[in-house]
């Protein structure tokens, strides 16, 4: 049997995607930060949902661990869970810079390194693996009060570029997604955040 690892599947990509793959067949490992955000997830015996912070060392070995336990492989890893700060970069704090850098780049980086064991256990490069990398158009166009977010997403290209040379002779392909804007919490929870920053920068100017 098949089997793919997601992140972030509470909404949006992650959560159409973990339907999509239960359709074909895979047995599908769905994760969030917050276990509880899963719980509308239908029922399905080849579905298990799984607690997984991607920028926690300790969840991230504990989450693999599960998996190890039930199959000796992963076919596909999915690299979706993100997080955006949006927001004038002036106004930003750098603790917001680094958080995104931490969960779109760095996590993706240290997820992959971590399931390269069950990507690899198959020993046969005719029988090949994925990893997926989700960045983003924002990644290729930048945007005004998200350039933080588009400059996560274009070193996650340039990365994921870089591992598709480096993984490549050992039977794993890496994919980049680029996708555009997209219904979820993500954004809007994003645009909020925007609308807040603007609204808190203007009052500033017009309290100077």
């Amino acid at each position: 049997m098949k089997t793919v690892l997601i992140t972030g599947c509470s909404s949006g990509i992650g959560r159409a995607l973990c339907e999509e793959y239960l359709t074909k067949g895979f047995k599908v490992y769905a994760s969030a930060r917050k276990i509880q955000s899963l719980e509308d997830l239908p029922d399905n015996e080849l579905l298990k949902k799984i607690a997984l912070d991607v920028n926690n060392a300790s969840s991230i070995h504990n989450a693999i661990a599960h998996i190890k336990q039930d199959h000796s492989h992963l076919d596909v890893l999915i690299n979706n869970a993100g997080y955006a700060a949006m927001g004038p970069l002036v106004d930003m704090p750098v603790e917001d810079l680094r958080a995104q850098f931490e969960t779109n780049v760095f996590a993706p980086m240290e997820l992959t390194k971590a399931c390269l064991p069950l990507l690899m256990a198959k020993g046969d490069t005719n029988c090949r693996t994925q990893v997926v990398n989700i960045g983003s158009v924002s990644g290729i166009t930048t945007t005004p009060f998200s350039g933080a977010y588009c400059a996560t997403k274009a070193a996650l290209h340039s990365l994921s570029d870089a591992q598709r040379m480096e993984l490549a002779p050992f039977g794993i392909d890496v994919i980049t997604v680029q996708p555009g804007a997209i219904e979820s919490k993500f954004g809007d929870n994003s645009l909020a955040n925007v609308l807040k920053r603007i609204t808190c920068l203007l009052y500033t100017s017009d309290a100077a």
